[in-house]
């Protein structure tokens, strides 16, 4: 008796597009992390560190709640759940006064991953000015940002150690 049954699909990940590099430039500070201030609440909050990797810590936080928010990126419990969120995790490049920087979103499997290109205004701010998707060598889903991302001095930041980054 013969069966109709297919198999499950199995989704792949997109792989990042850029490599991890180390980063020993002095054009962004990263003894802290980064975020998008609109409206008096921070979204886009990143993390850069000299291995190359970026790290997508949190969205939506208000300005009245930064205390609590950095009390609770030092927590074990928070570091171990973010450590497990593929997500979270992506890699960046400096060349000269540019930026960019690639990582998994949030999505219906598989994930995707985007890339951010801007230009660097001074070791505490940069703009990002383009997103878009690697697919296959080619640029898609191309859209036009106008983000601005301003440094916040802040330590112990979490660590870089994660599964996801090569």
């Amino acid at each position: 008796m013969a069966s109709n049954c297919s198999k499950d699909k199995i989704w792949k990940d997109d792989e990042l597009s850029i490599q991890r590099m180390s980063y020993t430039g002095n054009q962004l500070r990263i003894d802290g992390y980064y975020y998008e201030l609109v409206d008096g609440v921070l979204y886009g909050i990143y993390c850069f560190y000299d291995n190359g990797v970026i790290h997508h810590l949190w969205d939506g936080i208000k300005t009245s709640e930064i205390n609590q928010f950095e009390q609770t990126i030092t927590t074990i419990e928070f570091i171990e759940k973010i450590k497990k969120i593929k997500y979270s995790w992506g890699v960046f490049q400096i060349e000269g006064n540019q930026i960019k920087f690639e990582r998994w979103y949030p999505s219906d499997p598989p994930l995707k991953s985007y890339m951010r290109t801007g230009e660097i205004i001074n070791d505490t701010t940069f703009v990002i000015s383009e997103s878009y998707r690697m697919h296959k060598g080619k640029k898609s889903e191309i859209k036009a940002r106008k983000e601005t991302y301003h440094f916040k001095q802040f330590s112990p930041k979490p660590d870089s150690t994660n599964t996801f980054v090569p």
